[in-house]
């Protein structure tokens, strides 16, 4: 599982940002964002949240908890997955929707 500075990282690099572009996008001081990249600090849950909005990507992935970046790539993968092994009955495609609910439109 990464860690909050490694996707902090990742997803600057992924998208070809600065700290300093990132920082002075969300408003954030130098030496608070650099103990979050070194991962001697986390953010409190509202910053979190507000890194997750500018790269777009759910809260529990900037966590590390999930794999999937957002809500779009949680039903593709579901997607994938039926297609790949079926769905009768349609209860996965009925527990994923329950669960994009969940973790992506609350």
């Amino acid at each position: 599982m990464e860690s909050f500075s490694e996707r902090l990282i990742h997803l600057r690099h992924s998208n070809n940002l600065t700290r300093k572009q990132v920082r002075e996008s969300l408003d954030i001081n130098e030496s608070t964002y650099s103990r979050w990249e070194n991962g001697t600090r986390t953010p409190d849950n509202e910053t979190i949240v507000r890194f997750a909005n500018f790269f777009k990507v759910s809260p529990m992935y900037m966590l590390g908890i999930s794999h999937l970046r957002n809500g779009e790539e949680y039903l593709l993968d579901v997607l994938e997955n039926i297609e790949l092994n079926g769905d009768p009955e349609g209860l996965k495609a009925k527990f994923a929707l329950e669960e994009y609910r969940k973790e992506f439109t609350a």
